[in-house]
C-alpha cells in the first residue's frame, strides 16, 4: 500500500490546545492537510490562537471548534459543526482524553462517567460518524490515541485503562472489517508523555522515576508516521512493545497487572478527589 497522502486532505482533531493533539495538527498542516482543531470550550482563546498561527505558518486552512464532547450532544455536535466548514472528512484523529487518579470507590461516580463519556462515547460516536462520512468515498484514515494502558489493568486509574482497553479492541475489530478498503483504523498506543494530563498524579509516584516522560511532539510524529503507512498498532519504543507482546505471553496475568500497580500506588492514600 502506498502511503496515505495528507496534502488537501480534510482533518479533525479533538483536544488539538495542547499535548498530543496539538503536536498531530502541527504535523498534519505541516504536510498541507486542512485542520478543523477541538477542545473545550474554556480553551477557546488557546485554540483559535493555535488554528490561526497554523494557518500563517503552513497556508492551510484551519478551523476551531470548541465543543464538549463529554455534554449529550457533543460529539455529534462537534461532527455536525465540522461538516458546515469541510466538504468531507478524510482524516478524523480521536486524541482528547480524561484522566482520574486514586482508588476507585474514592473517586466520585460524576468523574469516571465524565471520562467514560470522552474516552470511550465520544471516540465512538466520532468514529462511526467518520466511516459514514468515509466509506461512500472508498478512502479515509481514523487514528485513535490509545495506551500502554490498553494492554494490561491500570490500579489506581482503572476507568483510565478500561477506556483504552475498549478503544483498542473496537479499532482493532472495526479496522479488519474494512481490510478490503482503502480505509485503515490505526491506534498510537505511548507510555506516559509530558502532556496536562499528567498532572492529575501526585510527583512522588514510582512512575516518574522508572518511565521516561515522553515528548509529545516525538509521539505526534510517530502517530502521522502511522495514519500516513496505515499501521494498526504504534507502540513508540522497543522496551513498552515488549511490555505489551512478549510479557503477557511469557509471564502469569497477575504478575503483569502487578507492575502498573507499583508504579502508581505509592500516593493513592492521599487522594483528593
Amino acid at each position: 500500500m502506498n502511503p496515505y497522502t495528507l496534502k488537501n486532505r480534510y482533518a479533525l482533531v479533538t483536544g488539538a490546545s495542547s499535548g498530543i493533539g496539538r503536536e498531530i495538527a502541527r504535523c498534519l498542516a505541516k504536510e498541507g492537510a486542512h485542520c478543523v482543531l477541538n477542545a473545550l470550550p474554556s480553551e477557546t482563546a488557546v485554540l483559535d490562537s493555535w488554528a490561526r498561527e497554523l494557518e500563517a505558518r503552513y497556508h492551510v486552512k484551519t478551523w476551531a471548534v470548541p465543543v464538549d464532547l463529554a455534554a449529550d450532544d457533543g460529539p455529534q455536535e462537534l461532527y455536525d459543526n465540522a461538516r458546515k466548514w469541510i466538504p468531507h472528512l478524510d482524516i478524523l484523529v480521536n486524541n482528547a482524553g480524561i484522566l482520574t487518579y486514586g482508588s476507585f470507590h474514592s473517586i466520585p461516580y460524576a468523574q469516571h462517567e465524565r471520562l467514560l463519556r470522552v474516552n470511550v462515547r465520544a471516540y465512538m460516536m466520532l468514529m462511526h460518524r467518520a466511516l459514514a462520512d468515509m466509506i461512500p468515498r472508498g478512502q479515509g484514515r481514523i487514528l485513535n490515541i490509545s495506551s500502554m494502558a490498553a494492554f494490561q489493568a491500570t490500579s489506581y486509574q482503572a476507568p483510565y485503562g478500561a477506556s483504552k482497553a475498549f478503544v483498542q479492541s473496537l479499532s482493532e475489530a472495526v479496522n479488519l472489517e474494512l481490510r478490503e478498503k482503502d480505509i485503515r483504523i490505526c491506534t498510537l498506543n505511548p507510555n506516559v508523555t509530558d502532556t496536562p494530563m499528567i498532572n492529575a498524579y501526585p510527583r512522588q509516584l514510582w512512575l516518574f522515576t522508572m518511565i521516561r516522560l515522553n515528548s509529545p511532539a516525538a509521539i505526534a510524529q510517530r502517530g502521522v508516521a502511522a495514519l500516513k503507512n496505515g499501521k494498526s498498532i504504534t507502540i513508540p519504543g522497543w522496551d513498552n512493545w515488549l511490555l505489551a507482546h512478549v510479557a503477557p505471553r511469557l509471564l502469569p496475568r497477575g504478575w503483569v497487572n502487578h507492575v502498573p500497580y507499583l508504579l502508581l500506588k505509592q500516593g493513592a492514600t492521599r487522594d483528593t478527589h
